[in-house]
């Protein structure tokens, strides 16, 4: 059985597709004015205690820049205990 070349290249470019879909970010990180960042806690809630920190390069899943351990947002969520 030969393969038609429409039907390989059409093979190959939804592999191809897919691929760049995958390494795609699925949503893009928010600028801070816009979540209320500030860099101090509120009502001793802070970004280290969240879920969306990272702690290790002090970034945020889901707000854009460097984010201080101490820092607040508004959708801050605490991150259960270990």
């Amino acid at each position: 059985m030969k393969f038609s070349t429409r039907r390989v290249f059409l093979k190959y470019m939804a592999i191809l597709g897919l691929g760049v879909w995958s390494t795609t970010p699925l949503y893009a990180k928010a600028a801070k004015d816009k979540l209320k960042y500030q860099d101090t806690p509120k009502d001793g809630k802070k970004c280290v205690d969240c879920v969306h920190f990272l702690a290790a390069t002090n970034e945020c899943k889901v707000v854009d820049g460097s984010i201080s351990p101490d820092g607040w947002c508004m959708i801050y969520l605490e991150a259960p205990k270990k």
